[in-house]
């Protein structure tokens, strides 16, 4: 076989990393507001395949994007916030009040981490834990490409492409 026939690629992902202590995880007022306006704003539709909750069979889950709960306590706030400042999250994290955020005392890295409209990502059920799917089980550049695949493509064993449109006859 060549490279250029279809191929399966397995990967066994170990990662090994030490999170910082944090407080148990709570399901805060801002995250739970910010929830709801990300799923208006993002029309009740997953980021990777376009499927509502009704296409899943499962309300659509926010991902924390592209900083995760676990990790609000070891990251470079004022750092980061140049990034986004410089549009390289998005036009949403870069209009963020960061001179505010990072002034605040006490400081809290959940009024970002928490705020799914600035840093949060709509996704189904399966892309955000399934198995050879989501985003926590898979490498990266794998799940974006199950957004930009040619609907039909047998990317797993067990995953046909397929993109839900938006009813544009309504």
């Amino acid at each position: 076989m060549s490279v250029t026939d279809t191929h399966e690629e397995r990967e066994t992902l170990a990662v090994d990393v030490l999170l910082p202590g944090h407080d148990p995880r709570v399901t805060t007022p801002l995250f739970t507001h910010s929830r709801l306006t990300l799923v208006e704003r993002e029309g009740g539709r997953c980021f990777v395949c376009g499927g509502t909750e009704h296409d899943s069979g499962h309300p659509l889950e926010a991902h924390h994007h592209p900083i995760e709960r676990s990790t609000a306590n070891m990251i470079d706030w004022p750092r980061f916030a140049d990034d986004c400042r410089a549009g390289v999250w998005g036009e949403r994290a870069r209009a963020f009040d960061w001179d505010g955020f990072l002034a605040a005392q006490p400081f809290d890295p959940y009024r970002f981490v928490d705020d799914m409209t600035v840093n949060g990502m709509l996704i189904c059920k399966k892309h955000h834990i399934g198995k050879d799917a989501g985003i926590h089980a898979m490498p990266f550049p794998l799940w974006v490409t199950q957004k930009y695949a040619v609907a039909g493509y047998q990317f797993t064993p067990d995953e046909i492409i397929h993109h839900h449109e938006k009813d544009t006859t309504k």
